[in-house]
């Protein structure tokens, strides 16, 4: 499963990233977030991992989405 997430993450995400211009640290904050999300999913805790994807979710929409405008 996280095979394939990650995946379509690359695809989608980071493929129109990459076209645009912005390009993550190897530090980038996302990385503690996937494997916060990863961790909850191996230890099967549905609303952990529920939480820890939300949680990634709300800042990478307050992280990109001014990146974005700002490159339009």
């Amino acid at each position: 499963l996280f095979d394939v997430l990650n995946a379509v993450r690359r695809t989608v995400v980071w493929g129109r990233l990459r076209s645009e211009g912005a390009r993550p640290p190897a530090d980038h904050h996302s990385f503690a977030d996937h494997e916060r999300i990863v961790e909850a999913i191996a230890e099967r805790d549905l609303g952990g991992a529920a939480a820890a994807m939300r949680l990634h979710l709300q800042q990478v929409e307050r992280r990109l989405i001014p990146v974005r405008e700002a490159a339009e």
